[in-house]
C-alpha cells in the first residue's frame, strides 16, 4: 500500500510540475476575488474625485486619492501580524480565507450604494482587515503545500496567478466604466468576490503545519535582523510602485488619458510582473535569493524616478511594465527567502511581517506620493522613493545571508 500511495505521489509530481494540485486549485478559486481587488485599486481613486466631502472638500485630490488608498493599506498591514499568529496558534487557514473573502464581497456591493467620500475611506480601511485575514493563512498554505526545493517555483505560481488577476481587473474595470458606469464595475467586483468564496469553500482542502525539523523557529539574532531588512525592502519597494496610485487623476489631466488607457498603464506593471514570477523564482532556487532580490531592487531605482518625467501614456506604460519586472525579481525571492528562515515553523506568524510591511507600503506609498505632490512638487515623491529603494538595496547586500550560510 505505502508503495502504491509513493507512485500516485510521484505521477501528481510528474504532472503537476513537482507540485502539491491543491496548489493550483487554491490559486484558481482565489483568481476572481483577485480580479476584483484590481478593480478596486483601479476604480475607487478615480470615483472618489466627483464624491460629495464634508470634512475634505477643499483639499486635493491627489491628497484625497493617497487618504483613500492608505486607509485599506494600513487596516491591511496592521491586521496581518495578529491573523497570522491567531491562524497558527488554532493550526486553520482555510476559515481565515473564507471569512476574509466574504467581507470583501458585502463592501464591494456596499460602495455601489456610497456617495460620500469619508464613508468611501471607512468601508476601504474594514476591508482591509478583511484581506488582511487571507494572506498569512494563504502564504502558509502555499508553504506546506511545497518543499524547500520547490519553494520558489510554488510562491512564484501562486504569485503570478494572483498578479495576473489584479492585473486583469485594472483593465476589467476600465471597461466597465467606460461602456456602463462605476455601480455597474463594484456590482461586478462583488459578483467576482462570492466566485471566490464558494470555489474555496468547496474546492480547497485545509493545510496542517508540519512540525520543523532542526528548524530555525527560535533562531540567532541575526535571523530577526534579516526579517526586519526584508520587510524594510518590500515596504520601500512598494511605496515606490504604487505610488502611481494618488497620480491617477493628475495624469489623467497631464496626459490627457482616458480611464482605459490608465487602466493598461497600471495593468502593464501587474501583467509584466506576472510573466516573469514564476521563472524568477524558479531561478532564484537555483542561483540564490539574495542576488535576485538585490538586482530587483536596483534596476527599480532609475524607472521610478523617470516616472515623474513623462509625457505621453506610451511611456507610462512601457515604464510600469519594467517596473513589473523588476517586482517580479524581488516578490518571489523575499517570500522564498524568508519562509526559509522559518525552518517551516510559524509561518503565518512570521512571514506576515514581510506581508503586512508590503502592505504598509501599499498603504503609504499613495500619502506620501500625494502629500509631496500635492503641497511640495510634482516630482519629489518620485525622487524620495528612488532614495528609499537604494538604501534597501544596500541593506539587502550588507546583512542579508542566504539560509545555508547562517546556519553552516
Amino acid at each position: 500500500m505505502e508503495e502504491l500511495s509513493g507512485r500516485t505521489e510521484r505521477k501528481h509530481d510528474a504532472q503537476w510540475g513537482g507540485l502539491d494540485p491543491q496548489l493550483y486549485v487554491l490559486s484558481f478559486s482565489k483568481f476572481f476575488k483577485d480580479l476584483g481587488t484590481g478593480m478596486l485599486a483601479f476604480l475607487i481613486p478615480l470615483y472618489i474625485v466627483d464624491l460629495h466631502s464634508f470634512a475634505f472638500s477643499d483639499m486635493p485630490v491627489v491628497v484625497k486619492a493617497g487618504i483613500v488608498a492608505t486607509a485599506f493599506g494600513i487596516s491591511n498591514a496592521l491586521s496581518q501580524p495578529f491573523m497570522g499568529r491567531l491562524s497558527d496558534r488554532l493550526d486553520q487557514r482555510k476559515i481565515f480565507i473564507v471569512t476574509g473573502m466574504v467581507g470583501f464581497t458585502v463592501l464591494s456591493f456596499v460602495y455601489a450604494n456610497t456617495d460620500e467620500f469619508e464613508y468611501v475611506v471607512f468601508f476601504r480601511f474594514v476591508q482591509g482587515i478583511s484581506i488582511g485575514a487571507t494572506v498569512p493563512a494563504i502564504v502558509a498554505m502555499v508553504t506546506q503545500l511545497s518543499t524547500s526545493h520547490t519553494r520558489g517555483k510554488a510562491i512564484g505560481i501562486y504569485s503570478s496567478l494572483r498578479g495576473f488577476g489584479f492585473g486583469s481587473g485594472s483593465v476589467l474595470g476600465g471597461l466597465i466604466v467606460n461602456y456602463y458606469d462605476f455601480i455597474s464595475a463594484f456590482y461586478a467586483c462583488a459578483l467576482l468576490g462570492l466566485v471566490s468564496t464558494f470555489s474555496v469553500y468547496f474546492l480547497v482542502k485545509e493545510t496542517h503545519e508540519i512540525p520543523a525539523k532542526g528548524g530555525c523557529a527560535k533562531g540567532p539574532p541575526v535571523m530577526d535582523i534579516q526579517f526586519r531588512v526584508l520587510a524594510a525592502a518590500m515596504f520601500m519597494m512598494m511605496a515606490g510602485i504604487m505610488v502611481i496610485f494618488a497620480f491617477l487623476p493628475e495624469y489623467r489631466t497631464r496626459l490627457d488619458a482616458s480611464e482605459l488607457s490608465l487602466s493598461i498603464a497600471v495593468s502593464a506593471y501587474v501583467l509584466s510582473r506576472v510573466l516573469f514570477q514564476t521563472p524568477m523564482g524558479a531561478i532564484s532556487d537555483r542561483m540564490g535569493r539574495k542576488r535576485m532580490v538585490a538586482l530587483g531592487l536596483l534596476i527599480n531605482v532609475p524607472i521610478v524616478v523617470a516616472l515623474g518625467y513623462v509625457e505621453t501614456i506610451v511611456q507610462l506604460i512601457i515604464l510600469r511594465a519594467l517596473q513589473g519586472i523588476s517586482m517580479a525579481a524581488v516578490e518571489t525571492p523575499v517570500m522564498a527567502l524568508a519562509v526559509e528562515l522559518t525552518g517551516g515553523s510559524g509561518v503565518g506568524s512570521k512571514v506576515s511581517t514581510i506581508t503586512a510591511s508590503q502592505a504598509a507600503g501599499m498603504a503609504l506609498g499613495p500619502l506620501i506620493g500625494g502629500s509631496l505632490a500635492g503641497y511640495v512638487s510634482f516630482r519629489t515623491p518620485f525622487f524620495l522613493c528612488g532614495a528609499l529603494i537604494m538604501l534597501s538595496f544596500l541593506l539587502v547586500l550588507a546583512l542579508i545571508r542566504e539560509p545555508g550560510h547562517v546556519n553552516g
